[in-house]
């Protein structure tokens, strides 16, 4: 029950969250592909994406805890917990990732992370 309650309260934080980049997307500049494909820009992190981006939800790195929570339960308590930003950008990837139904490669010059510019 709490952790439903903290989901909650994570998603209705703010409203200015939800109106940032795509869909409530503020990292990686609201690019979805880049951030479907690659996740939040930095390490280390608590969740990464694995292929196939559209339908397979993120991986969690391990020795963080296996639930989006800054505090893991007994008796998992020994592992990392998740920063805010993680847990908030893990839902939101769960939200928009899946709507591309299926990914694909990028078309363009270098990985999709320096066009128009690094993000």
């Amino acid at each position: 029950m709490a952790f439903l309650a903290l989901v909650y309260v994570l998603l209705s934080v703010s409203p200015a969250w939800a109106q940032r980049g795509e869909q409530g997307l503020m990292w990686r500049d609201g690019d979805p592909f880049v951030f479907c494909r690659y996740g939040l820009d930095q390490t280390p992190k608590a969740w990464f994406p694995i292929p196939n981006y559209a339908t397979t939800p993120p991986a969690i790195t391990p020795g963080y805890c296996p639930f989006p929570m800054q505090v893991c339960p007994y008796p998992l308590s020994y592992l990392k917990g998740w920063s805010t930003t993680e847990i908030q950008a893990y839902f939101v990837y769960l939200r928009i990732c899946p709507q591309a139904e299926e990914s694909g490669p990028w078309d363009g010059p270098g990985d999709g992370t320096t066009v128009p510019h690094k993000h």
